[in-house]
């Protein structure tokens, strides 16, 4: 019994991780750029943070953007990719 029971927490713990790892989507016009911290603030207030192969080409004020990201343990939105919009 007992093993049953560590493998279903096993099972529920891959499977929270999982859900998680889902990522989201925003667009919104971009509001301000912080170059040193790496970040874009879209309209609805919420920062995003940019990897450095994104920071290379980071939107400027005003650029209406959809941003990919997921948030970590901190809640801290981590974009995996910025685009554009047209």
């Amino acid at each position: 019994m007992k093993k049953y029971a560590i493998a279903a927490g096993a099972a529920a713990l891959l499977a929270a991780s999982t859900f998680a790892a889902f990522a989201d989507e925003a667009s919104g016009t971009v509001t301000s750029v912080d170059q040193t911290a790496g970040s874009v603030t879209l309209n609805d207030g919420k920062v995003y943070f940019l990897p450095q192969s994104v920071s290379a080409a980071m939107p400027q004020a005003g650029d209406r953007v959809t941003i990919t990201y997921t948030a970590d343990a901190s809640g801290k939105l981590m974009a995996s990719d910025v685009k554009q919009q047209g």
